[in-house]
């Protein structure tokens, strides 16, 4: 190859002699030189000019790294709307609440009623419901509260635990080993902004606590004290 280069040169370069010999001759009627012909020949190309394609190696390899990483993206991204999806339910059940706590502050009619309560009542993993608290016990009775609103999780979503803690940090839970609690209620009246916070055992609480699950098994945590704070937390 480098030889076939090298005698195309070298053609160029004779021809190119013989080009300026015969234009000199025509115009000052000089002898002629002589010139060394060589067989005419095709040039090649130089290596550095060839186009080359992708090998079948080479091009599986781009297609093994392009499905891998297509892959993980639609994996992270699966994975993100599962957590942007439980957030929400969580600040869903958060704002329910503050819902509860609006009513009874700014003492919403019921029935003709102006004097009772709101609150939010837990007692199974797939719903929870708002709630007027007719006979003003701070707690839901079924059959005389009203309801107001039953919100369904779906999706999946479940409630995996609600939680009451003692101001001594003493915790019930609905999961509990030995005595567990059947029912998780918060109220609100009208002028206290606190909230009251129930279940079945008779003890007073400084906070009631729901954690929801999502299919993937992430969790988050609503947390409502006894002062009104809500606030939802990822643990």
């Amino acid at each position: 190859m480098r030889e076939q280069i090298l005698g195309c040169r070298l053609q160029e370069e004779n021809a190119s002699a013989q080009s300026d010999e015969n234009f000199s001759r025509t115009h000052h009627h000089s002898r002629p030189r002589r010139f060394a012909l060589l067989p005419s020949t095709p040039c090649p190309l130089p290596p550095s000019s060839v186009a080359r394609g992708f090998t079948l190696i080479e091009l599986l390899v781009v297609i093994g790294v392009f499905s891998m990483i297509t892959t993980v993206i639609l994996a992270n991204h699966s994975r993100f709307n599962g957590s942007v999806l439980l957030g929400n339910l969580a600040y869903d059940i958060a704002l329910s609440v503050r819902e509860a706590q609006v009513f009874g502050l700014s003492v919403k009619q019921f029935d003709s009623q102006f004097q009772v309560g709101y609150g939010i009542h837990f007692s199974n993993s797939s719903a929870y419901v708002l709630f007027a608290d007719i006979n003003r016990n701070n707690r839901y009775d079924n059959g005389t509260d009203s309801i107001i609103q039953t919100s369904s999780l779906g999706k999946g979503h479940s409630i995996l635990q609600y939680c009451a803690e003692t101001a001594l940090n003493a915790k019930n839970c609905s999961n509990s080993g030995q005595s567990p609690i059947t029912y998780l209620d918060i109220v609100f009246f009208r002028p206290d902004p606190d909230a009251t916070i129930s279940t079945n055992e008779p003890t007073v609480y400084s906070r009631g606590m729901v954690v929801v699950t999502s299919p993937a098994g992430e969790t988050r945590t609503i947390t409502v004290a006894s002062t009104g704070q809500i606030s939802v937390t990822n643990p």
